[in-house]
Formats: C-alpha cells, structure tokens, sequence
C-alpha cells in the first residue's frame, strides 16, 4: 500500500515533475512501481488523493501484480489504506505500507502492519531500476540494434554481394 503522493514528494526529480504536471508525475509513479511489483513478483496498491475532486473511486489494475486507486471526493489515500487494512489484513501475512504519515501509524498499529518511509522505498524503487537496466543492458550490449541484427544469413549474403 503506498501513498502516491507522499513518495512523489520525497523525491526531488518526481517533485519537479509534480510542478510541471500532475499526471507526468503519477505517470512516472506508476511505472516505477510497475517495475518494481513485476519485478519482485510483489502485489501492490498505488493510492493517490483525490479528495477535492468531484468524482468517485477510481480503479485501474495496471498489471496482474498492481492497482492504482484514485480516492473519490472526501476520501484520502490515507482512509482507504486504513480501510483496506482493517477489511483484508487476515488475508495476508504482511502488509507493508509507505506513507510520511505519523497518525496513520498510530490509527493502524498492527504486527501484520509493517511501515517504510516513502525516502527508503525510493531507494528501494532506484536499486530495482538500476537492476532492471543492468538486466536489460546485459540481454541488449548494443544501446540500438540494428537492422541486419534481425535479418537472415541468406539475405545478409546477398546484401553484401549487391553492395560488391
């Protein structure tokens, strides 16, 4: 369970996306999550406010391993992790939750509860994206392949005999 928000504050590049827009930034959330819950084979809920809005709930399941919920008017991502837990912690052995919020803490105190800063899984989020470039990079040595990479030997050949 992470608070969108919370994390997108903590980091510097996310806060300077935030300013320019909104939805650049859960965007850019959004996929270093997905990385991340793909990669670790992690279930994961990404819940942004949206309290001021005039609409209601919004879920998308943006792959098999993670949700992004949009509160619906009233409702902050601090209420619905709340309610999520009381509602489905006997459904898990753990449930970790990334929030900067003391009170939710306090509201929530559970041995089943486990709580991360937003700084540390930002640390968390960079090591699982350093790992996935390294991982790609290794698959890929080339940064661009090229086009006779996926050409076959015959056509290659005679490629090569046209150009003399």
């Amino acid at each position: 369970m992470v608070d969108g928000y919370n994390v997108i504050h903590q980091s510097p590049y996310l806060r300077s996306l935030l300013k320019r827009s909104v939805h650049q930034a859960q965007e850019k959330l959004i996929s270093l999550m997905s990385n991340y819950c793909s990669l670790g084979k992690i279930e994961g809920c990404l819940i942004f406010d949206a309290y001021r809005r005039p609409s209601s709930e919004i879920e998308e399941e943006i792959s098999p391993e993670l949700k992004v919920v949009f509160t619906g008017k009233g409702k902050t991502a601090d209420s619905y992790i709340e309610k999520f837990i009381f509602q489905r912690k006997l459904c898990y052995d753990y449930i970790y939750v990334i929030t900067s919020d003391y009170s939710q803490r306090m509201t929530v105190a559970d041995k089943k509860v486990l709580f991360i800063s937003p700084r540390n899984f930002l640390e968390q989020l960079i090591s699982c994206q350093k790992n996935l470039a390294r991982e790609y990079s290794s698959t890929f040595p080339e940064s661009h392949p090229k086009l006779s990479d996926y050409l076959e030997e015959k056509v290659k050949r005679k490629l090569e005999d046209l150009r003399g």
